[in-house]
């Protein structure tokens, strides 16, 4: 019985190993700032028929969610031929993770090994509070722009309308933004002098925080 199960074993593999159309996917989601590992991003691998020119149809082969461990793992025997090609999808929710550099589409070559790593930064809270408390005149002004340490990601890149006067704000309502560690540089212009001042602060996803921009 052992030596049976051993030649199935062997056979198997052997098969899996010598075919030309073995194809796999795997996948590696992961929080971009924590490297924690995301085990709600859906992905889905889709065959389609293309066999009749107008009229191809695609079905689900293999979908589900990451793991515990943000981790997805499928393989097949793909279908020889041109008739038959597939996909890769992949998708995060919108509303609770920052889309950048997310391939959510892919051709799939087969009988090739396709390794895809996602990388996303879930959402925080962020309340504004800024306040001139050093006001000169009416004619003070200030600008800020707002840098994340990992992404491309900025609210205003020196805005042209600056804050002017003895300017106040806190903001109702706090603004989504991704998770991480953020550099907010103002440049103040007071009785005719520019100087440049920074804060900065660390968002943590789910929680809201404020950030106050006193100058």
């Amino acid at each position: 019985m052992l030596a049976s199960l051993i030649a199935i074993f062997l056979f198997f593999n052997c098969n899996k190993e010598e075919s030309e159309m073995w194809t796999e996917v795997h996948v590696s989601a992961k929080n971009a700032h924590t490297g924690e590992p995301l085990s709600d991003i859906y992905i889905g691998l889709i065959e389609w028929d293309n066999r009749l020119l107008f009229d191809s149809k695609g079905k689900s082969i293999s979908e589900g969610f990451t793991d515990t461990n943000g981790e997805y793992h499928f393989e097949w025997k793909a279908r020889r031929g041109n008739g038959f090609t597939y996909d890769y999808v992949a998708q995060a929710n919108p509303e609770k993770y920052y889309q950048e550099n997310f391939q959510q589409i892919d051709f799939l070559k087969k009988g090739e090994i396709h390794h895809y790593n996602i990388t996303l930064l879930p959402y925080a809270g962020l309340y504004y509070h800024i306040q001139n408390e050093n006001c000169f005149d009416g004619t003070d002004s200030m600008w800020f722009k707002r840098e994340h340490d990992l992404i491309d990601y900025q609210s205003e890149d020196w805005n042209p309308l600056p804050r002017v006067g003895c300017y106040s704000l806190f903001s109702d309502i706090p603004y989504d933004v991704p998770m991480g560690n953020y550099t907010f540089t103002m440049k103040i212009k007071r009785n005719g002098i520019i100087t440049y001042l920074e804060k900065e602060i660390t968002l943590i996803e789910g929680q809201v925080d404020t950030i106050e921009l006193f100058y």
